[in-house]
């Protein structure tokens, strides 16, 4: 029997011009047919869900997750964050839960066929900011290792931050999970645990990362030849805020920046920069730039309801315009 998959996200009303374009990068796809979408309504309008019943199968309303009152004064989005980790509470009956960060779209199916495969066999399937193209790596690695100290420190302590913070950061906006996973679980009670000391607004994507580096004993399965965790190449989520893509025109396709140029499969307009501006001048193969925005079909999306970017984005992160 075939396992019954769904891919889940979450919008606010603001978001859905993203939103859109990532459904619909996935449902032109025919891989797509047999799939579900499942998504975390966070203030979507009446226009905008009547839209999506022709594409997604669930929507549901999230609850303030780990006994928040009201959000405690987090912005709603927040509340999107905090229900990450209860995919399967609110969207029963799956066997595996792959989530998309509605910024993130599909170029090509070989990425969600990797999250799937790896879902299947074992805990987890997540991609680390890891790519020789990636600023972290060279002008941005002071700044964003002082990122990742800061988000453990406010997180979880000094302790936690000298000790994890040289691993690289599994990225949270794209990842699989069968529905058995202990992950869940263990996700769970690490958010519950560093709510009391911050709440910052990458606090799920830290406690994923420490699940998966503090407890990696508890990811067996009865298979011993199955490994816990499968770590996926960044061409399966490619960071724009890590390094822009480039444009190979002869296949009309996004690839990485550098030799042998492969393509990419999901791109994730990740960087606040990059949508606060809107666009950019990304290079070609033959060494010239073209100016793109990229978003699936470059944000045309021809729908019976049209969107756009908002101008400029409600900086509820506290975020100052920069992701790190």
């Amino acid at each position: 029997m075939a396992a019954k998959i769904t891919i889940a996200s979450a919008s606010t009303a603001e978001f859905f011009h993203f939103l859109q374009g990532m459904i619909l990068s996935v449902r032109d796809k025919p891989q797509s047919r047999d799939i579900h979408i499942s998504l975390y309504d966070l203030g979507l309008t009446g226009e905008q869900k009547a839209w999506l019943k022709d594409y997604v199968n669930n929507i549901v309303a999230p609850e303030w997750e780990f006994g928040l009152s009201a959000g405690a004064g987090m912005s709603v989005p927040f509340k999107g964050i905090l229900a990450k980790p209860y995919l399967p509470k609110y969207f029963p009956g799956y066997d595996i839960y792959m989530h998309l960060d509605a910024d993130a779209w599909v170029q090509d199916w070989f990425a969600v066929d990797l999250y799937l495969t790896g879902a299947a066999k074992t805990a987890l399937a997540i991609t680390p900011e890891i790519h020789r193209a990636y600023t972290a790596n060279y002008a941005a690695s002071r700044e964003f290792h002082a990122f990742i100290v800061d988000l453990y420190a406010k997180t979880w302590g000094d302790e936690y931050a000298a000790q994890y913070s040289h691993y690289p950061i599994l990225n949270a906006g794209v990842f699989a999970m069968p529905k058995d996973s202990p992950i869940w679980g263990l996700w769970q009670d690490n958010i519950r645990t560093s709510l009391s000391r911050s709440h910052h607004h990458c606090i799920e994507q830290a406690a994923l990362n420490l699940a998966v580096f503090m407890y990696p004993d508890r990811f067996q399965y009865d298979a011993p030849i199955r490994r816990n965790i499968q770590y996926l190449p960044a061409t399966c989520n490619w960071l724009c805020h890590q390094s822009l893509p480039l444009f190979d025109q002869t296949r009309d396709a996004f690839v990485e920046p550098f030799l042998p140029h492969e393509k990419l499969g999901i791109i994730h307009r990740s960087s606040d920069d990059f949508k606060d501006k809107k666009s950019a001048d990304i290079g070609i193969l033959d060494g010239q730039t073209i100016n793109r925005n990229l978003k699936y079909k470059e944000g045309e999306y021809h729908t019976a309801i049209q969107s756009a970017e908002p101008d400029h984005l409600s900086d509820w992160q506290g975020r100052g315009g920069k992701k790190y």
